[in-house]
């Protein structure tokens, strides 16, 4: 934030400097914002809006220009952003909605404490993912490959989603022709495609209504593994139901999704349950449904339909 704005920014209160924050993070990472978002958002009048976007212009007016034929406001190139919107409460916020307008990382409590985060990409890629989703564009990218290394790439990014483990971007990579998932933290570069370089317009085949394994949704049916000699308690660690006096978990989640975290949770997706108990506190008892999953190599033990077991990958 430049210093001048900075200061100018403590004059006003916490209300209005969370209404300025509203429209800083939306230029940002969706790339557009409009007078009816903030009303809808804050709940207050047109005159108050408006005061609130003269005062954003008067902070940082390269930041943005109105476009009269929808009397929206979009992200200028010389965008600087107001306010310092940390990546892991801004992927939060993109989850789940905005809340404390002021999007940086909540004071701690002294009594509860979460995992330290690992995995949170750089701001300027996630920004500039974002903005392409929202603003449905391409992506010219370097990405990190492990098996091919550093390349560069066109993808058209329909969601970002966390797997467990990892962010990932989901979206058809023009290279491979084909939907595909990639890491955000191994996004080196990324830039929004330009009409007068690439071929920026996208095609039908390429939104996300044509990701056949994003759109569908599976059922898993979570149990205690078998060969647990107190199942009882698995089931209490993840909030099961019983079903014919059997605990049972069941998730409904999208197909492009399920290796990923059946990896994360540890499931036995062995027909057998064969891996170690000890190890593996759930089996996924309906293991078949994963025949309709591209990325079941990644769940743990998972033989596919002509008995060959699925190598997981490190």
């Amino acid at each position: 934030m430049p210093g001048n704005a900075a200061l100018k920014l403590e004059n006003h209160s916490h209300a209005q400097r969370e209404r300025l924050a509203f429209i800083d993070f939306c230029l940002q990472y969706h790339g557009s914002v409009g007078r009816s978002e903030l009303m809808a958002h804050f709940g207050t009048a047109v005159a108050s809006s408006t005061r609130d976007f003269t005062l954003y212009r008067e902070l940082a007016h390269e930041n943005l220009i109105l476009r009269h034929e929808n009397k929206r406001y979009y992200r200028t190139d010389n965008y600087q952003p107001l306010f310092h919107h940390e990546p892991h409460a801004a992927l939060k916020t993109l989850a789940h909605g905005f809340g404390d307008g002021l999007s940086v990382t909540p004071g701690q409590s002294g009594f509860c404490e979460d995992a330290p985060d690992l995995i949170a990409p750089p701001q300027d890629v996630l920004a500039t993912v974002s903005r392409a989703i929202s603003q449905q564009q391409a992506v010219r990218m370097t990405y990190q490959s492990l098996s091919s290394g550093a390349s560069e790439r066109v993808v058209v990014p329909h969601s970002i989603v966390n797997n467990g483990q990892r962010w990932h971007m989901r979206g058809y990579c023009r290279k491979r022709g084909a939907f595909r998932d990639f890491v955000c933290n191994r996004i080196t570069s990324a830039h929004i495609c330009e009409k007068s370089i690439d071929k920026a317009d996208i095609a039908e085949h390429e939104h996300q209504t044509s990701d056949s394994e994003w759109n569908e949704q599976l059922t898993l049916e979570l149990i205690p593994h078998p060969c647990h000699s107190h199942p009882e308690a698995i089931a209490l660690d993840f909030n099961m139901s019983r079903q014919n006096n059997q605990p049972v978990r069941q998730l409904s989640i999208r197909a492009a999704r399920a290796g990923y975290l059946l990896r994360h949770w540890n499931v036995d997706c062995s027909p057998d349950h064969r891996l170690p108990e000890q190890e593996y506190h759930l089996w996924l008892r309906n293991h078949n449904i994963l025949e309709h999953c591209a990325n079941a190599v990644l769940a743990p033990g998972y033989v596919d339909t002509h008995g060959k077991a699925a190598v997981t990958i490190k």
